[in-house]
């Protein structure tokens, strides 16, 4: 078994996707990415991830309905949950801390600032 953390994010835009997960790999993490919410929900109960990366808004399940069902999973209601979206309304980010996120970061972003995120949460994991 690896000792590399795993993050799974989860993102409708493919494109972001596949940034994120070269970002995130190229600093030593292993990743696995989902398109939507209920396949993220399936990765999650089957690899357990150690930080999540989700965006909010998603078609078929906003990212909330994907936070709300994670925690639902006895061993990620303590996984720490990064909200990654283009939201930038006060009302949302305050509802997003609300249900528990440790960070929100606004697209578009800069990728230091979400490597430094991750690695933040992922010290005291």
């Amino acid at each position: 078994m690896s000792d590399k953390k795993l993050i799974m994010a989860v993102d409708d835009e493919s494109d972001l996707l596949l940034i994120v997960k070269t970002a995130l790999f190229s600093e030593g993490y292993d990743v696995v990415t989902a398109s939507n919410g209920a396949d993220g929900l399936e990765i999650a109960k089957q690899k357990y991830p150690d930080l999540v990366i989700l965006d909010m808004m998603m078609p078929e399940m906003d990212g909330f309905e994907v936070l709300r069902r994670l925690r639902e999973i006895p061993r990620m209601q303590k996984t720490p949950v990064i909200m990654l979206t283009g939201v930038s309304e006060k009302a949302r980010i305050r509802q997003a801390i609300d249900s528990g996120i440790e960070y929100y970061i606004v697209k578009p972003f800069e990728f230091s600032e979400l490597i430094a995120k991750v690695k933040m949460l992922m010290a005291g994991v």
